[in-house]
């Protein structure tokens, strides 16, 4: 066992050097754009305040969400999910219904309840709440999204302008401000903020989502996980996202995605927890390289919250180059079985919607990138050319320190390939020669390449030294 661990060690550096130079965010853009995201956001809901009686009434605060906040974020930081966040009013009890789709809820406010409203001096605030319901009093993902869009155009009047644009001065304080140009954009469903400065070499992308938040007493039951923590994260959240394959449903609109964003980050989240988010992060890389474009981050992320409950904490605390491979294999098995169940509720198959031919060709591929890596464990750089381009690749076999080991590997290999190399240069081929050479599995050209490299890229400091 301990053997299989270490045989991917080869790819250590490798991984490691990936995940530094084209898939972690650069640090200054990242402060930079965090600051942009703060002005922008809190001078609209500020507006949006302002505006609206209601949504002043109802909001609480605004959730950093998706991958970004969850630093599982594969990209430059240009896209961004933000929630806001909303309360129904305190005195009403709305009933929240487990549907008939897993991961999906009704919310349902009786007439009652509402005429109990209608009786109180909150009633001023809350009065168009109504408007928000369907026929049968369920909160409608429609109208609320109609109410969110309408308030934000409105919202935008408030802002300055020039030459027709909207536009907020960002203050850096020393350094000065940065004009920034608003713009939105439907994109059910969120509503895009698209924030870019005067020659747009700053361009983001904020999806605003309008959610409602409910206390642990409206946790859903009926084959739900349980809070894992009630005593810190006592919410959750519900937004207006549509399920697969009910498209012609005529009550459609009652159906609101349950949340456990903040549960589902503490839980991937830890020191002891190193290899998961680099790991997370790798094969989405992946996932981009191959354009699996069925396959969202929410599932890879899935993925990983299984494998989290079934593993020991020592697991993650391993090789991330055998931490991702583990995972790597689990990744190929879900799909090939064509089935990564929702983590708070396993009757919700979040592939099912996926076509059958499709999840047989990533499955097929994922296969043989397997297979290409156990065969080729001896290319230190094996894996690289499934996460990057060649020419990225190209520059990373010159800057990879590799280890003793394998310097040795590669300079045997080399022997191996020389023109004066007796299996070269005679027809009757040593046996135990060629059999060496095959167990090596060392390609050609990746000798050629990396071998001339070696010793320029070798300093004084790592010659008595192994990475491994």
């Amino acid at each position: 066992m301990e053997n299989e661990k270490k045989k991917y060690n080869q790819m250590e550096n490798v991984l490691n050097k990936i995940n530094q130079k084209y898939i972690s965010l650069p640090e200054d853009e990242k402060k930079r754009n965090n600051k942009i995201l703060e002005q922008v956001t809190d001078r609209l809901a500020s507006l949006m305040k302002d505006k609206d009686v209601l949504f002043r009434s109802t909001y609480e605060r605004k959730f950093y969400g998706g991958s970004f906040y969850d630093k599982i974020k594969v990209g430059k930081p240009e896209e961004y999910d933000l929630d806001l966040v909303l309360n129904l009013p305190a005195i009403i009890d709305p009933i929240l219904k487990s549907s008939d789709k897993p991961g999906f809820v009704n919310i349902q406010i009786t007439q009652s309840e509402y005429k109990r409203l209608s009786s109180r001096k909150e009633w001023n605030k809350f009065k168009k709440l109504h408007a928000l319901m369907d026929s049968k009093n369920f909160l409608s993902t429609v109208k609320v999204l109609q109410w969110i869009e309408r308030t934000i155009h409105l919202s935008l009047n408030g802002l300055k302008r020039e030459n027709d644009k909207y536009y907020i001065d960002v203050d850096f304080g020393n350094s000065g401000f940065i004009r920034i140009y608003v713009m939105i954009s439907k994109a059910h469903p969120a509503f895009t903020l698209k924030l870019r400065n005067e020659d747009e070499t700053i361009s983001l992308d904020i999806d605003l989502v309008p959610c409602f938040q409910f206390k642990e007493d409206k946790w859903p039951e009926e084959g739900y996980r349980k809070n894992p923590f009630p005593k810190i994260r006592n919410t959750f959240l519900i937004v207006p996202k549509k399920p697969h394959g009910m498209e012609n449903c005529d009550t459609l609109e009652r159906y609101w995605r349950l949340s456990f964003q903040e549960q589902e980050r503490d839980l991937i989240t830890g020191q002891e927890l190193k290899t998961t988010k680099p790991a997370i992060k790798l094969l989405k890389k992946l996932r981009d390289k191959q354009n699996h474009i069925k396959i969202a981050s929410y599932y890879i992320k899935t993925i990983f919250l299984w494998k989290l409950e079934t593993e020991e904490v020592g697991f993650w605390k391993q090789s991330l180059s055998y931490v991702l491979m583990t995972m790597l294999q689990t990744y190929a098995d879900m799909i090939q079985n064509k089935k990564v169940p929702y983590y708070w509720n396993d009757g919700n198959n979040l592939i099912g919607h996926v076509k059958e031919a499709t999840l047989k060709d990533i499955g097929n591929t994922l296969r043989n990138i397997i297979v290409d890596v156990e065969t080729n464990l001896d290319d230190p750089f094996v894996i690289a050319k499934y996460l990057i381009t060649q020419e990225q690749l190209d520059k990373l076999r010159c800057e990879v320190i590799l280890s003793n080991k394998s310097r040795r590997k590669l300079k045997y290999a080399q022997s191996l390939f020389s023109p004066s190399a007796s299996h070269y240069s005679s027809q009757s081929q040593d046996q135990s020669q060629t059999e060496k050479m095959k167990r090596l599995m060392v390609d050609k050209e990746f000798v050629q390449e990396v071998s001339e490299h070696i010793e320029k890229y070798l300093q004084p400091q790592w010659k008595d030294k192994d990475q491994f």
